[in-house]
């Protein structure tokens, strides 16, 4: 009997929108939901993702469907979990399921990229040397080669044959035709990570001994993990309290019951240190390593070893948690609090927050790890959505770091290195300890402000001020790129009076540089990091005493052991407490702890050192003092009384234009119509200029919407945007759960 005909609903990677239908040839079945297929479209073809299967009988079309041609990858490129991922997140988040699959599926796989294969060549059999004399007595090249041959009993690969035997691709083929030398052909893997500072940063295979606190955590995660059911825990543990440590022996337990795992760091600066840790202890479970810096080679290998079940274990930043594991048994979200987890392009989803979600479609446990949590977690965990396991001591009983707060107005104008600082960089150096300097603000200065107008120089596309890079001689704009020559005068009245205002990273080097000459000193900034191997050589310097001083951004505050560092100081810790943001008091609060908590982790007591122009400002006193506790209180009590999350949910409406007329008229209409809609379960606020109102030339607005349901108040913004008559020239998109006010 014939197998019943089958229909496949597309959709569609590029082109039409809408879902499309087509038969399935008998030459694609079993046909699963998630392959990727190419599909005649317009007499040519194009790429969509299976999203349903049915009988053919029950399409309703008038007109015979078209087949589908084939596939672009062997395997389903999105697993049924995924499918259903997809589908929440666009409901969630308000964007297209191509903008999801996109994100979801590397380009590398959408474009059809096959592995890499290589000719590997062997002896077809034993051959004498008599024998070979006599097989190939006019042939001096082909016995030369065969008689090398006899010195390889395994195969080589047919290139390096042709260097390491001096011989050529022609003289190769000629002895497989005689079938005196076998060809075949094999799939080449390219390690998705392999570097000496991986294998630095090995921990020892016997896993120490757990204090109680640790053993209590573990505990509790494994029962969670045996359980086979979906649980969000939060592992709150002070810095240097031995997470890591927990999440290792975690996997070990999930991968041991026959289970895959996912695990997410923020920075992609972490990645090296983690990577190491787990190869050591978790031994030979197919880790793969998923982040930016990967080459399309090193991507698809690594997909298609997840894809295949061949990897059991994931780690990497954001993108990883949509890798194709089957089986999942634990997600683990390091630094859960970290703003790198949240996309700033459409889709633009929450790392985190999809890590919970795919863990509840899985049926598997998730855990949420941080010394110093996002408010939205820790409210969670405080009303019971989540379970909460605390590690509050650092795993060898050492002491938190001391922190000393300097005023900064009390020391000399224009100093970006207090005294104190300077007296504790100079002891430290003395007796062969190492220091770490935190300023997020990279370049060499600022602002170029003028006394006489006070014109400060912008960036002509964006409405930011330009940085200075002084061993260029060239100012950037770090939102678009945007390079010119620097100024030597103000560029509005001509004033030479005009001066660099503000230190970066650049400027902290120089004039540590000059305080210490014989320092050896590092850097770790975006600047610095544009080679893709860059940050991990700086750290692997680091690590082995190569350098004294690290002075970086924000990718050095966490998640960095470094055990020889017993300083840190903070250049400017007011410059996350004044932003335009209602989260402020939270970050600098987060920052703080963060970085100080990378000293002392050796023998020795780390010191810290704050400098800052607001001394009594909350967040840094209550940083001082490690009171999470407190600041939670205060600030929930802060959110409550605004309405900002956790206290309510929170959907950011973004609209922009090159034309600024356009874009108020546009966005002062949509808000009216939008009150009218939605106004009666969601609280709006706007529109209003976005704090910064223009980037790459584009002018900015913004409208926001306070609710108690993200999802209802979604689906009823699409559906206005789908009846609203918005121009042409004005763009807008949403951002659900918004980290970024700017």
């Amino acid at each position: 009997m014939a197998a019943e005909k089958r229909a496949a609903t597309i959709l569609l990677l590029s082109g039409i929108e809408r879902a499309l239908t087509y038969s399935v040839p008998e030459n694609l079945e079993p046909l699963a939901v998630g392959s990727l297929v190419s599909v005649p479209l317009r007499g040519g073809s194009a790429c969509g993702i299976v999203a349903d299967i049915r009988p053919a009988a029950e399409v309703e079309a008038s007109f015979n469907l078209r087949p589908l041609r084939s596939f672009v990858q062997p395997e389903p490129v999105l697993t049924p979990e995924l499918m259903k991922l997809a589908k929440w997140m666009g409901e969630y988040y308000g964007c297209g399921m191509r903008q999801i699959f996109e994100t979801m599926i590397p380009a590398v796989v959408r474009a059809g990229k096959g592995a890499r294969e290589a000719a590997e060549i062997s002896l077809a059999r034993p051959v004498s040397p008599g024998e070979i004399a006599a097989l190939l007595p006019r042939a001096p090249q082909q016995r030369k080669l065969l008689e090398f041959m006899g010195g390889y009993p395994d195969a080589i690969l047919k290139s390096a044959l042709i260097r390491l035997a001096q011989t050529t691709s022609a003289t190769i083929d000629a002895l497989v035709k005689k079938g005196l030398l076998v060809q075949r052909v094999r799939e080449i893997r390219r390690g998705a990570f392999d570097d000496d500072l991986s294998s630095a940063e090995a921990v020892p295979s016997e896993p120490p001994e757990l204090n109680a606190q640790q053993q209590k955590a573990f505990g509790e995660i494994s029962s969670d993990i045996a359980a086979r059911a979906f649980k969000t825990r939060l592992l709150y543990g002070v810095t240097g309290s031995g997470k890591t440590e927990v999440y290792m022996r975690a996997m070990k337990k999930a991968l041991d019951g026959g289970g895959t795992c996912i695990f997410l760091v923020p920075e992609i600066a972490l990645t090296p240190q983690t990577v190491g840790r787990l190869k050591s202890r978790l031994g030979d479970c197919g880790l793969v390593v998923w982040h930016s810096g990967l080459s399309d080679g090193q991507r698809l290998d690594a997909w298609r070893a997840l894809a295949r079940g061949e990897a059991k274990v994931v780690v990497g930043a954001r993108s990883c948690v949509f890798a194709p594991l089957k089986n999942l048994r634990l997600i683990i979200v390091d630094e859960e609090h970290d703003a790198a987890y949240k996309q700033d392009k459409a889709p633009r989803y929450n790392g985190r927050d999809v890590a919970v979600y795919r863990a509840k479609i899985a049926g598997c446990a998730c855990v949420l790890g941080s010394a110093t949590p996002a408010l939205e977690t820790l409210n969670n965990a405080k009303t019971g959505k989540y379970a909460l396991s605390r590690i509050s001591s650092r795993i060898d009983g050492s002491s938190m770091p001391s922190v000393f707060i300097v005023d900064m107005k009390r020391e000399k104008p224009g100093a970006a290195i207090s005294n104190i600082l300077a007296e504790k960089l100079a002891r430290r150096l003395d007796d062969g300890e190492q220091a770490i300097l935190f300023l997020n603000r990279r370049g060499y200065s600022k602002i170029f402000e003028c006394p006489d107008c006070g014109a400060v120089e912008e960036c002509p596309h964006c409405s930011v001020s330009m940085t200075w890079h002084k061993r260029e001689d060239v100012v950037k704009c770090h939102l678009c790129g945007y390079t010119a020559k620097a100024p030597r005068a103000c560029g509005k009245c001509g004033s030479p009076k005009a001066k660099w205002r503000g230190a970066g990273t650049q400027k902290i080097e120089e004039a540590i540089s000059a305080m210490f000459p014989s320092a050896r000193i590092g850097r770790m900034d975006r600047d610095a990091m544009k080679r893709r191997d860059n940050y991990r050589r700086i750290l692997g310097d680091f690590r082995r005493g190569k350098l004294d001083i690290l002075v970086g951004t924000q990718m050095i505050a966490k998640g960095l052991d470094f055990p020889r560092v017993t300083l840190v100081g903070i250049i400017d810790a007011d410059i996350s407490l004044h932003m335009p943001d209602f989260r402020a008091a939270e970050k600098t609060y987060q920052l703080i702890v963060q970085v100080a908590g990378r000293a002392g982790r050796g023998e020795a007591r780390g010191e810290v050192i704050v400098q800052t122009m607001t001394p009594e400002a909350a967040p840094i006193q209550y940083a001082k003092r490690d009171d999470m506790e407190s600041f939670l209180e205060e600030e929930l009590e802060n959110r409550a009384e605004y309405g900002y999350p956790p206290s309510t949910r929170l959907i950011r409406h973004i609209f922009r234009s090159r034309s600024e007329e356009k874009l108020e008229f546009y966005a002062e209409k949509w808000a009216e119509a939008a009150e009218a809609k939605i106004g009666g379960f969601c609280s709006i606020r706007g529109p209003s200029p976005a704090p910064l109102e223009k980037s790459e030339d584009f002018y900015r607005w913004h409208i926001w919407y306070f609710t108690q349901n993200v999802r209802a108040a979604v689906a009823e913004i699409a559906k206005l945007r789908r009846e609203f008559p918005m121009d042409e020239d004005v763009e807008d998109a949403l951002d659900v759960d918004p980290m970024s006010m700017m």
